[in-house]
């Protein structure tokens, strides 16, 4: 009995500390984009095919909201002709850890997400 205290005792520890990573920004991903085609264009249909509800708060600057399973982030999206950017701006239930600037590791993979698709639908 008293070993599986122990390895029940380790588990909890284990999850305890588990270790967030930073939060992910991109600074000035330049992109070269496509003829015809508009980076604002490609980060709403990158956003469309994420999921993503995206609002432009004004020119050069889109508001990006995801909620899946009861998560919820939002990132600001300030982009130019050639280059954007994306900013975390909140969470919720992502255990978002401002001292330490740490997030859950699935806020990474979104915004990962998002940058490759907006990459790519610029391409296009």
């Amino acid at each position: 009995m008293k070993k599986y205290l122990f390895i029940l005792s380790v588990c909890l520890f284990a999850a305890a500390c588990r270790s967030y990573p930073a939060v992910y920004e991109v600074k000035d991903c330049f992109v070269t984009v496509s003829e015809g085609q508009t980076l604002r264009q490609a980060i709403f249909q990158a956003g469309k095919g994420r999921r993503w509800v995206m609002y432009e708060k004004e020119p050069g600057l889109v508001q990006a909201h995801l909620k899946v399973r009861g998560h919820e982030v939002v990132v600001n999206i300030p982009y130019t002709q050639d280059s954007f950017s994306i900013e975390y701006v909140s969470s919720e239930n992502m255990n978002y850890n401002p001292e330490k600037n740490r997030i859950h590791p699935k806020y990474t993979q979104w915004v990962r997400n998002l940058e490759v698709d907006i990459t790519r639908f610029a391409q296009r």
